[in-house]
């Protein structure tokens, strides 16, 4: 076992996601069957080719963005969930090996278990909020659209404080208060205010998860083609 994490205490690593912000407990273990990942497996493809995970290219170099997880234990109060590994946003299609078990969290800690052939997202801690917060939910689905982020007041979304990071214990909690409230529940979506693009939804099903990550990329796009059409003419 070992305290593994990305440019962890490298103070000047710019602003990106796969950086991890948390300490990880990690221990390095066999990769689960493809069977068992094959509903994460087909989502996590769905939401790749609709661009909302992916890669970017920027100035300081290219870097992925998104993660799904999905409950591990269909019942009881375990905490544990399955997530993409960290540093796979660019991959079109993901392996086992691409795959993490979060086995334990600690939020005032700031600290994260797992195990796996591979690191967990640098989102995990956030996505453990939800499963500590709402038993219901067994799906986490996080991805980039600039299109359902910048248009969350439009489309009645609720968002996190746009001062507060990804990946750290702020973000976490900022996550947690939006859960306590009955409209978020109900919405099953929300906005990362302080990580720009940053879009979330959670669900009992992968499908309720993914459909309503969709419906809200189709409403937003309507939105700026409904504001193309208005603009004037020359």
């Amino acid at each position: 076992m070992g305290i593994l994490g990305d440019d962890e205490d490298d103070l000047s690593a710019p602003e990106r996601e796969g950086v991890t912000k948390f300490g990880l407990r990690y221990t390095r273990s066999a990769p689960l069957m493809a069977a068992r990942l094959a509903t994460l497996q087909a989502w996590r493809r769905i939401l790749f080719d609709l661009g909302l995970i992916g890669q970017e290219i920027t100035q300081a170099g290219p870097f992925g963005y998104g993660n799904v997880s999905e409950r591990f234990d269909a019942q009881g109060p375990s905490g544990r969930f399955l997530i993409t590994a960290t540093q796979t946003g660019h991959k079109p299609v993901l392996t086992p090996k691409d795959y993490c078990l979060v086995t334990g969290w600690d939020l005032a800690a700031n600290r994260i278990d797992a195990e796996g052939p591979a690191p967990p997202s640098s989102e995990s801690l956030t996505h453990a909020i939800f499963y500590a917060s709402l038993a219901d939910v067994h799906y986490v689905f996080h991805g980039h659209s600039p299109e359902i982020w910048s248009r969350a007041d439009a489309l009645g979304l609720p968002s996190t404080d746009r001062r507060v990071s990804y990946g750290t214990p702020e973000m976490a909690r900022e996550v947690q208060a939006l859960l306590t409230l009955p409209d978020c529940r109900a919405t099953g979506l929300l906005v990362m205010g302080g990580h720009e693009n940053g879009v979330i939804s959670f669900a009992t099903t992968a499908d309720a998860a993914g459909e309503v990550l969709i419906q809200a990329l189709a409403r937003a796009r309507g939105f700026t083609a409904m504001i193309k059409t208005d603009r004037p003419s020359g």
